[in-house]
């Protein structure tokens, strides 16, 4: 597996490129700005889906641009796709499959109700969840700290040396956020 990080958007939202080597499929995650420079990295890969962790414009952006030129389905949770009809809805513990590259979904509301995050052994793709050091606003319309807290706990869970890739800032593991008391 390959995970290029393209920085987008006023927010500087992560979108993330997940490529299965053996197939070169690839699984685009929350395109939220610039879909021009997302689709120079998509040369040469058959992107099998795209995801959108949650439903929050700078995480969706670009979601017309790269459909249009992908043709590949649209993959959210239904609580949050107040913006269009997602061709396949991602509820908790479904799995997303692309290529050899299998992704567990994780229902994690609090930052919005329908928050994801997509697990596979030793990655975690935490969208606005789980950030370094910190976790999503739960100030926000449909936002919920108890929610949160619990999804927080589910995380925590995950092995000691998942490596987790934020919506926004830097790369984290489990076991630094537990040491953070940022989950736990």
């Amino acid at each position: 597996m390959r995970v290029l990080t393209i920085k987008v958007g006023s927010l500087q939202t992560n979108c993330y490129i997940v490529i299965d080597e053996k197939s070169n499929q690839a699984i685009v995650i929350d395109p939220g700005a610039e879909a021009n420079e997302i689709l120079l990295h998509l040369k040469g890969l058959n992107v099998c889906a795209i995801v959108v962790t949650h439903g929050h414009p700078d995480h969706f952006g670009g979601l017309e641009a790269i459909k249009k030129a992908t043709n590949a389905p649209i993959y959210m949770n239904p609580e949050d796709s107040w913006f269009l009809v997602p061709e396949k809805d991602l509820k908790d513990g479904d799995e997303l499959k692309c290529g050899d590259l299998t992704f567990k979904i994780i229902h994690t509301p609090g930052h919005t109700p329908g928050c994801i995050c997509l697990y596979t052994p030793g990655r975690l793709f935490s969208g606005d969840t789980l950030f370094y050091d910190t976790y999503g606003r739960v100030d926000l319309p449909g936002s919920s700290p108890q929610k949160m807290k619990e999804s927080l706990k589910k995380l925590a869970k995950l092995p000691d040396d998942t490596l987790v890739y934020p919506g926004h800032g830097n790369p984290t593991t489990i076991k630094d956020e537990k040491e953070r008391r940022t989950i736990g």
